[in-house]
Parts: C-alpha cells; structure tokens; sequence
C-alpha cells in the first residue's frame, strides 16, 4: 500500500469527471469540430498537471508525482482516441492508425503503474482493442532483432545493465526506459503480435498493382 502524504481523492475525482466527459464524446458520429475542442480542454489540462507533477517534485512527494504521471498519462491515452476519431474523418487513416496505437501503448503504461489496482482496471484496454478490430483491417507487422551495443537508462544516463532503475518503472513521475544508442540488426521478420504496432506493413499487391493497406488506393510512385 502506498503512502501518501496529500489526500489523492480529489485529484481522482476530477480526473473521473474529465474522463467521463471527454469519453461521450468519443463515438464516431459525435461532429469533429466538437471532438477537436475536447482535445484542446484536455491539453490545457494536462499542462497543468505537468506543472503540479514539478511542484510534487520538488517536494520530494514521488508517489503523488507517479499519480498525476498516470493520471495525466490517461487524459493523454483518450486524447489520442479522439485524435484518431478526427483523423478518420479527415480522410488521414495512417494518421488513425498511429494514435489509437498510442493510446494503447499510453494506457498500457498507466495500467502497469497505477497505484489503485480497481481504478486503472476499466476495461479501456478492451474498448481500444474493439476499435483496432472494428476499424482497420487485418495489420502485419515487422520485427527486428539484434545485439544491443550500447544503451543508457533515461532517468540516470548511466550504463543501463549497471544502475539499478527498472524500465517501465516510474521514479519521481517519469517513466524509466532503455535507451539504445547502438545496435547491431541480426534479422527482420513478418509478425502477428509484434512488439511495437507502428511497425507495420504500409502497401499490399492488389491485382497487379501496390495499394495503401489501409485505403486500398493505389500508391503512385514517386520515383520516375
């Protein structure tokens, strides 16, 4: 059980409130002028979470830091679907693509840090599943692997196999990640479950000719 030294009911409490909010917007039919004003309201408000996340910070108040990270993190993940909902209808379907992709892996990280086990289990992950299973078409990805040469930890820059941070870990509100400066590819491969969902396959062979995956358009080469 974590400790906390401020009261983190009221902060949750508000983030339920916006979430609720911003969530009835988020259906395909709801009009993209409307959607694109609700990510503006939760841009303004997560840039003041950031700022209170610094004031937790400086206090030395880490677990209210890791709180506001997940909390803004997750206003951030449903930012990201409403993005894709508007970029669907802008005709910018890689673009969709990419957010809900963003949305999962933002979430992702909430789920795997957030300090209240009931609250973060909503069932959001499922409900950005449906879209990408509703939405998009079948996707195939890629993989690559290979011997990592040289890399260091984003929260102290030390060597990553000598300092003691966890990746996927938050310290004092900010997520801890390897950072690979250096790599030597060994192999490229064809995956279903990939590792990273941004790696995909962008064109298709449809009778004869390079289509977009996504739109089925033929891809006109650049190249002449």
């Amino acid at each position: 059980m974590k400790v906390f030294l401020e009261n983190p009911n009221l902060l949750i409490n508000e983030f339920n409130e916006m979430a609720s909010i911003a969530q009835k917007k988020a259906f395909i039919t709801v009009g993209k002028e409307i959607q694109k004003e609700e990510i503006e309201t939760l841009e303004a408000y997560r840039s003041n979470l950031l700022k209170l996340k610094r004031k937790y910070v400086k206090r030395g108040l880490e677990n209210e830091a890791n709180l506001v990270y997940c909390i803004e993190q997750s206003l951030q993940a449903v930012q990201y679907e409403l993005q894709m909902l508007v970029n669907i209808k802008e005709d910018k379907m890689s673009e969709a693509w990419g957010n809900l992709v963003n949305a999962q892996v933002v979430y992702g990280t909430v789920i795997r840090n957030y300090p209240f086990e009931f609250e973060a289990d909503n069932g959001y992950i499922a409900r950005l599943e449906e879209y990408e299973k509703l939405l998009f078409p079948k996707m195939f990805f890629s993989s690559v692997g290979g011997i990592i040469k040289k890399s260091h930890c984003s929260i102290c820059n030390e060597n990553y196999n000598k300092c003691n941070h966890i990746k996927g870990k938050l310290y004092n509100g900010e997520l801890c990640t390897r950072v690979i400066t250096e790599m030597e590819l060994e192999e490229a491969s064809l995956v279903d479950t990939p590792a990273n969902k941004h790696c995909r396959i962008l064109t298709i062979t449809h009778n004869g000719k390079a289509v977009d995956i996504l739109t089925l358009r033929e891809k006109i080469s650049t190249n002449s």
